[in-house]
C-alpha cells in the first residue's frame, strides 16, 4: 500500500483521484454527511443496503455507520475512501458490494460529498479506477453501477465514463426508488472484464 499526499494510503491511484483505506473514526462520523436528503438521493449507496439489511437514508445514526464498519472489516463489503491526488484531500466514498462467487460479480458506487468538487471528472475517474481494482486486483468479471435517470449530471458523467470502457446500459428499474419527493427510474450499467481496456493505474496487479 502506498502513502501519498496527505498521507493517504493509496490502494491505486489515478492522474487526479485515488482510492484509499478508509480510517476508522473518519469513516463513522460521516453519519451526520449522510444526514442531508440530497446527498443520499444523489448516491443511492448501496453498501449500506447489504450491509445492515435496508439502504441507509435520513435519518441516520452513528450507530448506524459503525454497522457499516463492522461489514467492511469482515470483507461483505469494500469500502474506500475517494481523495485529490495532489493533496490528498478527502473528496467522498467509493464502495464494492454485493461481491458473489462464483458470478465474481459486484455492484460499484461512487459519492462525491462537497456540492463543488462535482462536475470536475472526479467521480468519471473514480468509476474506472474501480472497475480496474475490481477486474485487476479481485479478480471480478462482471460490475453493474445503478443510477437515477432524474439526475442528469450523474447521467452524463456515467454514459462518459461508460464508453470509455465498453459498458453498456442493460435496463431501468422503473420508479425502484424514492427521491427527490417521487419514485425514480434506476438506470442500470453493466462492464465485464474482456470488455474493459487494461488501465495503467493497476497495471502491476494484472496476472499474464
Amino acid at each position: 500500500m502506498e502513502r501519498g499526499g496527505g498521507g493517504a494510503h493509496w490502494l491505486v491511484r489515478g492522474d487526479r483521484v485515488g482510492l484509499a483505506a478508509p480510517e476508522r473514526e473518519e469513516f463513522v462520523e460521516r453519519w451526520i454527511d449522510y444526514n442531508d436528503p440530497r446527498l443520499s438521493m444523489l448516491t443511492a449507496f448501496p453498501t449500506s443496503r447489504s450491509a445492515v439489511g435496508a439502504p441507509l437514508k435520513p435519518p441516520v445514526a452513528r450507530e448506524h455507520r459503525e454497522a457499516l464498519w463492522n461489514a467492511v472489516c469482515a470483507r461483505l463489503i469494500l469500502a474506500f475512501d475517494l481523495r485529490a491526488v495532489e493533496d490528498g484531500r478527502f473528496l467522498g466514498e467509493a464502495g464494492l458490494s454485493g461481491i458473489d462467487w462464483p458470478r465474481a460479480s459486484a455492484d460499484i458506487a461512487v459519492c462525491i460529498f462537497d456540492p463543488v468538487e462535482r462536475a470536475r471528472g472526479y467521480g468519471t475517474e473514480a468509476v474506472l479506477l474501480l472497475l480496474a481494482y475490481g477486474f485487476d486486483a479481485l479478480g471480478l468479471a462482471r460490475m453493474v453501477i445503478r443510477y437515477l435517470s432524474v439526475n442528469a449530471a450523474v447521467v452524463r458523467a456515467t454514459e462518459r465514463a461508460g464508453a470509455a470502457v465498453g459498458a453498456r446500459l442493460v435496463g431501468i428499474e422503473r420508479e425502484a426508488e424514492w427521491a427527490f419527493g417521487g419514485r425514480r427510474d434506476r438506470m442500470v450499467m453493466e462492464c465485464v472484464r474482456e470488455d474493459f481496456p487494461p488501465h495503467p493505474a493497476t497495471a502491476h496487479l494484472r496476472s499474464g
